[in-house]
């Protein structure tokens, strides 16, 4: 699949690329928070101006997006026998600034929806390799909603269906899963639903200064998860998932770099299940009787992002493609990350996330859209429900914690192509001390239409 989009890219003619003076060497900005500006700024596609038509509709307030994202995975050392696999995700968001087409100032309405492919590799880890994988094979509405500024855009509001990732929001620019995307839905997938999937939802967020307040609810709804295409549903919800967040933007030092650091919670009101207690507070496994039901479930996270040298962005919109990218955006330099999130530790297998690295934009002067990344970190399984395993089977090796390393360059090819080859090693493989580590060569395409 990979393969045929670049050969189909590679013919194009070389008019489809070419961009206006202003757009070179610049990184691609979210049209949301670029109304007013001419399509001169808007991001370096392969297809270009489509003959004029894309300025036309962003005079008119219109924005268009749509991309494919293919990352190829074969495991080089460990796991029971050599594999390869290929996942891929092909994407397409409107975003429409209402006071240029219909007058109503400080709106957008933004849809976006994706298509998802491929295998995932048979491997077996607590964090997929192939962060584009999951989901189903299927279309999915990733979102359906309007936002609002108000107060002299010191407030916003936002409604429809959501992915939950606009909390606890982080970049995807690794490919195993412990790098990329909001970290609690990595570890508490079953009912924090990242990007493909949306939910009914409303948030608000008050700027002031360099600080921000998000609040926002989310309906709990197992039904989003079935492969049958939706625009949502309408029964079945469990509970209501409940948000809080602040967030800093400081420029530090006499170079005024940007950081962003952000600490959240959030509360599920339909609960779940205990990894190890009965109804009557003994382990599941050995009375035979249903596992202790919770309320509530809940986590907490701690993020930052600070550049160290060069110049880096952050806006707190981010990018609104359906893959969804954080708003870090670092143009050139040294920029480094840390992500915590714990989990409770009564309902959650896995309870707790650590990771931390470092992205290296424009590494040479004569390669300014490239990048350099550099990431560790550390999924840990749950000592409870490691405890109902060993219960169940005496003696038997119980999972503890993984360990991924993960390297990448991003080559970019043209405007609008990248290409990424991809070393990850793997310690611990699914949390198990016995188990050999595992290295995995990849090749990730990156391309916007």
């Amino acid at each position: 699949m990979a393969l045929a989009a670049v050969a189909i890219v590679w013919s194009l003619p070389d008019r489809a690329f070419a961009q206006t003076p202003s757009a070179q060497g610049q990184t691609a900005t979210n049209p949301i928070n670029q109304p007013a500006q001419s399509s001169s700024a808007q991001p370096s596609t392969l297809t270009g101006d489509w003959g004029g038509l894309r300025t036309l509709l962003g005079t008119e307030g219109i924005y268009i997006r749509s991309g494919f994202r293919d990352e190829a995975v074969t495991n080089v050392l460990g796991g029971q026998q050599q594999s390869a696999a290929q996942a891929g995700q092909f994407d397409l968001s409107v975003t429409i600034d209402t006071q240029k087409l219909l007058g109503w100032t400080g709106g957008t309405l933004q849809t976006a929806m994706t298509y998802r492919e491929g295998e995932l590799l048979p491997i077996n880890l607590l964090q997929q390799p192939q962060e584009i994988y999951g989901r189903g094979d299927i279309a999915r509405l990733v979102e359906l909603s309007y936002e609002q500024k108000l107060f002299d855009d010191h407030m916003t509001v936002k409604f429809g269906r959501l992915p939950e990732g606009e909390f606890n929001d982080f970049s995807c620019d690794f490919a195993n899963l412990t790098f990329c995307g909001p970290p609690a839905g990595n570890i508490v997938g079953n009912y924090w639903f990242n990007a493909p999937i949306a939910q009914w939802a409303v948030w608000d967020r008050i700027d002031v200064g360099n600080v921000d307040f998000r609040t926002g609810i989310y309906e709990t709804n197992p039904r989003d998860l079935d492969l049958s295409f939706s625009p949502g549903w309408f029964c079945c919800a469990t509970g209501a998932m409940m948000h809080a967040e602040a967030g800093w933007s400081p420029k530090l030092g006499p170079n005024a770099l940007q950081g962003h650091y952000q600490a959240g919670f959030w509360y599920d009101t339909a609960g779940g299940s205990d990894v190890l207690l009965d109804v009557t507070g003994r382990p599941f496994v050995l009375s035979g009787l249903p596992p202790l039901q919770t309320s509530g479930r809940y986590g907490f996270y701690l993020q930052g992002l600070q550049q160290i040298t060069g110049t880096g962005v952050y806006d707190p919109e981010g990018d609104y493609r359906p893959r969804k990218e954080s708003g870090w955006t670092t143009t050139k330099g040294l920029a480094v990350f840390f992500n915590i999130v714990q989990a409770d530790r009564a309902t959650a297998t896995l309870d707790n996330q650590i990771a931390a690295g470092l992205l290296y934009a424009a590494p040479f002067a004569s390669r300014p859209r490239d990048m350099i990344g550099l990431a560790i970190g550390r999924t840990d399984y749950n000592s409870r429900a490691a405890e109902a395993i060993e219960l169940a089977t005496p003696g038997v090796a119980v999972p503890r914690a993984e360990y991924p390393l993960e390297l990448f360059y991003r080559f970019n090819v043209r405007p609008g192509w990248d290409m990424r080859p991809d070393f990850q090693y793997i310690v611990q493989p699914s949390g198990y001390v016995h188990v050999s580590n595992v290295v995995i060569l990849g090749l990730r395409t990156d391309l916007e239409f």
